[in-house]
């Protein structure tokens, strides 16, 4: 949860007055008596009525960094990221989604949303999915970023081939000295 509450504030402290104002704004909507901080009972009333009921409240608890059972600010802060950017709750337990996870590389593939799975539940099996093919949440990262650059790669590849058979075909022989001489056909 540090993680998140440090990514949290990074990204307040370097956004936009928009996006600081949202966010302040979102804090004054939970705090609905005024006195500066979000009691547990504010936050099961603000999840009920904002469409947030499938969020257990005992996430109140992993807010609450320092325990004196109400959040300020920047605890509600860490919270507003969770539900504006992460938003991942294991599929297996339902638990928030916190560090590293495992993610279906076919339903990240093809839809539009993931089959995730907290490292508990994903190292014992207690889940059911007609997929096989998991990989924690950096791996996956890594994966596309390679994916991609060889889809780059490829991509130019393909332009630059397709470039010398005009060429060629043309019998614009002239016209070859743009390619670089690293690319050979």
């Amino acid at each position: 949860m540090e993680e998140l509450h440090q990514a949290a504030l990074a990204y307040y402290n370097n956004g936009s007055q928009n996006l600081q104002l949202l966010a302040a704004n979102f804090f004054r909507s939970m705090d609905r008596n005024g006195d500066g901080r979000v009691s547990k009972s504010e936050f099961i009333t603000f999840l009920r009525q904002n469409g947030y009921g499938w969020i257990n409240p005992s996430f109140f608890n992993n807010l609450d960094r320092n325990r004196d059972g109400g959040l300020d600010f920047e605890e509600v802060l860490t919270f507003y990221y969770i539900i504006k950017t992460r938003n991942l709750w294991c599929d297996g337990c339902g638990v928030c989604l916190k560090g590293l996870y495992f993610t279906c590389v076919e339903c990240f593939d093809r839809a539009a949303n993931t089959y995730d799975l907290c490292s508990r539940c994903y190292s014992s099996r207690r889940f059911r999915h007609n997929h096989t093919c998991f990989l924690d949440n950096h791996m996956l990262l890594r994966s596309k970023r390679t994916q991609l650059r060889q889809a780059v790669k490829d991509f130019l590849l393909d332009t630059i081939l397709l470039m010398k058979t005009i060429i060629d075909a043309g019998n614009h022989s002239s016209t070859t000295n743009f390619l670089p001489s690293s690319y050979t056909c």
